[in-house]
């Protein structure tokens, strides 16, 4: 039951997939109806759960009717897992991945497509995994897509393989990965402290600095914890080994998730009291965290990050405002991908307030002219956020900030 709970939580939280192979794969030459779809990773091409379903029951039919169409079978698979993943109901992921990898292995067994599903669909993230997870990685396409590079940067992150740092290298010299996406990522890290430890998830806030790092060799001397990834107590004693602090805390006995999230924060607070470097998370899928370290009133919103402390008291405008004039937000004028992304609409909405506190200390101050600066860039990114219920209610927050009276009462 515990070990199912942990690959969960690792599958929710990841979302590595992107396009799949195209031609690097067998039979690719067959024509399909043209209501299915290559299904493609949320940066490329994002959809609802409905969507998926039915481009999972098109692609399940080609895959039965040719059989041996890799192609087929992935799509088949990828749609699933994004239904699944989309999906607000409950479903047993465990009997859905079990049925599909018993016909993939008796239609194309030993093939890169066969061990790309069972890495996926096989406890995912946790060491059982790892057999299959090597046994693609080994068979990987000379041409590489999205979908080769998002899905095995993860992979060799997570186990601590060899060739990471040149994976990574290789995959943002290949230009696949959005320029706009990179530079929010590099925005987040300019805000952080020198040594500071970063902890995000996924392809908006961890994977790009994984690039950052080992593509543009910048900001190496960061710590990048994702947070999925802590859930496997090998990474987690790998981090400690390398950092030389000491043993993992034991675990405790646990009941429930929020349990065990509550002891996985404590995981990631040792590494940060014991290393003496400052904690920082993300500000756009953090939500968990964000309402456990708050439930402490120890996290401070710098605009761009939160940053977790333990025993100081942090200047917010001051923090807010040296973040604010050293940030480039030129890329509000492009989206984040080039087809609409659902979490660009979570990180535009969030954006246009990040800075709310700081608009309201400049209004205070009567300084027209910094205030006008944040208020330009907060109208921005209400501007550049495409669906419509999304953007109604970020200018409704952005309208609250710029209507604000102040009265004896505030501070």
């Amino acid at each position: 039951m515990k070990q199912n709970l942990f690959f969960f939580l690792i599958l929710l939280a990841m979302n590595p997939y992107g396009v799949t192979a195209g031609n690097e794969i067998k039979n690719d030459q067959h024509k399909y109806p043209s209501y299915l779809h290559q299904i493609q990773g949320s940066l490329i091409e994002d959809h609802e759960a409905d969507w998926y379903a039915e481009q999972y029951v098109g692609w399940l039919d080609q895959a039965l009717q040719k059989q041996k169409d890799e192609k087929a079978w992935l799509n088949c698979f990828l749609a699933k897992d994004y239904e699944m993943m989309r999906s607000q109901e409950y479903i047993d992921r465990d009997s859905v991945y079990s049925v599909l990898l018993n016909l993939i292995d008796m239609y194309i067994p030993d093939t890169y497509v066969y061990y790309t599903c069972a890495y996926m669909g096989i406890n995912r993230g946790l060491p059982e995994s790892h057999e299959y997870g090597r046994k693609a990685f080994d068979m990987l396409p000379k041409k590489k897509s999205f979908f080769d590079y998002d899905t095995w940067v993860s992979f060799l992150k997570l186990f601590g393989e060899k060739e990471h740092s040149t994976f990574a290298r290789e995959y943002f010299n290949s230009g696949l990965y959005s320029k706009e996406l990179i530079q929010v990522n590099l925005n987040e890290l300019n805000s952080m402290e020198k040594g500071g430890i970063f902890v995000g998830n996924g392809d908006a806030t961890i994977i790009p600095k994984w690039l950052i790092q080992d593509g543009m060799g910048k900001h190496r001397d960061k710590l990048l914890l994702c947070y999925s990834f802590m859930y496997n107590p090998d990474y987690c004693k790998r981090i400690y080994n390398e950092l030389g602090i000491g043993d993992v805390p034991e675990i405790p006995v646990i009941s429930d998730y929020e349990e065990y999230e509550r002891y996985i924060l404590h995981v990631i607070d040792e590494i940060s009291v014991r290393t003496g470097r400052k904690l920082y998370m993300s500000k756009y899928n953090s939500d968990d965290c964000y309402l456990i370290w708050k439930e402490r009133e120890t996290l401070y919103d710098l605009g761009l990050v939160y940053q977790v402390s333990m025993d100081e008291e942090i200047d917010i405008f001051k923090e807010q405002e040296r973040i604010f004039n050293n940030t480039d937000f030129s890329y509000l004028d492009k989206p984040l991908t080039k087809k609409a992304w659902i979490a660009d609409n979570r990180m535009s909405s969030s954006l246009s307030s990040n800075f709310y506190q700081l608009m309201l200390y400049y209004k205070r101050l009567n300084n027209q002219a910094d205030y006008q600066k944040v208020l330009d860039m907060s109208i921005k990114a209400v501007k550049r956020i495409y669906d419509e219920t999304w953007r109604e209610r970020a200018q409704e927050t952005l309208d609250i900030i710029k209507n604000h009276e102040f009265d004896e009462k505030d501070d």
